[in-house]
């Protein structure tokens, strides 16, 4: 009798001992999973809050890159307008965003030089030409550097050199002359006198996308100045085609309103921010009564990559 219960309860020790073995194995699998839902929540939340935040940041940072790339070309070549030298000037310009290693790729820029553009030129017109003979007329091929930004996390953005001026624009009614051209209204007692500096960008059309940076050489051609005078009143008128007329007609209309020159003796058409519609456009500044009026006409070859044409 004693050895039969003696198996029995050997029996009982093994069955109690296994049944102990699988509640750490089910333990150890609860824990494993609770743990991988615990990874699982704060990656999610890594990607969902932190990476957005980390990517607008870099996409902010790049656009004021961009920015101050274009504010530096500009300065550049208004140095080189003023001086007549140097007879080359490069700058750079970032051409993708910071990303995030393994997590989001970097944001690329598109930068593209058109020396000839449908639509897009400027056109001066003088009744008295200079030097006091008859009517000045002069049709200009402009010539635009842009870079698109097709930031994911913050606001896409578009810049565009032309005519001395650097766009900012996001939309056919979100745009501004972030850095306007040279256009000077003096207005003294009953003699009011303009000057007008436009600018033709010349070289091989190009289309760029990288990853790194990349190199815009400004190469001064040359600077011509016509100038008017008369003590009796003449016209004189400035019509740029442009696929940015909102920003132009709102830099103009600020412009003037600031000069002092009076309602009566201008025209602007359009006065107020008008969408483009993806379409070429005119903007037409008319003056009828000037004492001066001084053209300032500057040509530039630009290359972009290389340094040598």
């Amino acid at each position: 009798m004693g050895g039969v219960y003696g198996r029995a309860d050997g029996r009982r020790y093994r069955r109690a001992r296994h049944l102990r073995d699988h509640r750490r194995g089910v333990v150890s699998v609860v824990g494993t999973l609770l743990a991988l839902l615990v990874f699982f929540a704060l990656f999610g939340v890594f990607l969902t809050q932190y990476v957005p935040l980390w990517m607008t940041d870099n996409e902010s940072q790049f656009t004021a890159q961009a920015q101050v790339s274009f504010a530096d070309l500009k300065s550049n070549i208004d140095t080189q307008v003023a001086l007549g030298s140097p007879p080359v000037f490069a700058t750079p310009f970032v051409m993708a965003s910071e990303g995030i290693p393994l997590i989001a790729q970097p944001t690329s820029a598109i930068m593209n030089f058109v020396p000839s553009q449908p639509g897009v030129y400027a056109n001066v017109s003088v009744s008295r030409g200079p030097g006091g003979g008859g009517p000045f007329f002069q049709n200009f091929t402009l010539g635009t550097l842009q870079l698109q930004l097709p930031n994911r996390y913050y606001s896409s953005e578009t810049f565009e050199y032309e005519d001395d001026a650097v766009i900012m624009s996001q939309s056919d009614t979100h745009q501004i002359l972030a850095y306007p051209p040279p256009l000077t209204i003096n207005v003294t007692g009953t003699h009011t006198g303009v000057t007008l500096v436009l600018l033709q960008l010349y070289g091989n059309a190009t289309q760029t996308v990288s990853t790194g940076s990349q190199e815009v050489y400004s190469h001064f051609i040359s600077t011509q100045s016509f100038t008017s005078t008369s003590a009796a009143p003449f016209t004189a008128r400035f019509q740029i085609g442009t696929h940015y007329p909102c920003a132009w007609s709102t830099f103009l209309s600020s412009t003037l309103a600031n000069s002092g020159i009076g309602a009566a003796h201008y025209t602007l058409t359009p006065s107020t921010c008008t969408a483009a519609g993806g379409f070429a456009h005119q903007v037409r500044l008319n003056f009828s009564s000037l004492n001066s009026f001084t053209l300032v006409l500057a040509q530039f070859s630009i290359v972009v990559g290389v340094g040598v044409e």
